[in-house]
């Protein structure tokens, strides 16, 4: 069952932009909360421009493909994360379509 208190699809998820700034309001100060509002502002339109057009497997974590042709990490690296591999034993190429072929 879905617990975040933010409206969005479904009702009940929010973005993670949205997730990220609520949280990061909640454990600031007001001043500083108000003084990151330009940057939640252009990562919001950044990402309503540059939608994501595949989701693939990175090393514990996921990748996600922008309309931009702009490859990105869900997460940050972890410090377990293991290093990238290559060759023989490069991850396979799992991507996951996520918007409509016409």
């Amino acid at each position: 069952m879905f617990t975040n208190e933010d409206p969005g699809q479904s009702g009940l998820l929010s973005d993670l932009i949205t997730h990220i700034a609520n949280d990061y309001r909640r454990n600031v100060d007001v001043v500083a909360a108000s003084a990151a509002q330009d940057f939640i502002d252009f990562a919001r339109d950044y990402l309503k421009q540059h939608r994501p057009s595949e989701v693939f497997p990175v090393d514990d974590n996921y990748g996600i493909l922008l309309t931009n042709g702009v490859r990105i990490k869900l997460c940050p690296t972890s410090d377990t994360e293991s290093e990238v591999t290559g060759g023989d034993m490069a991850n396979p190429d799992t991507s996951i379509p996520v918007t409509r072929q016409r």
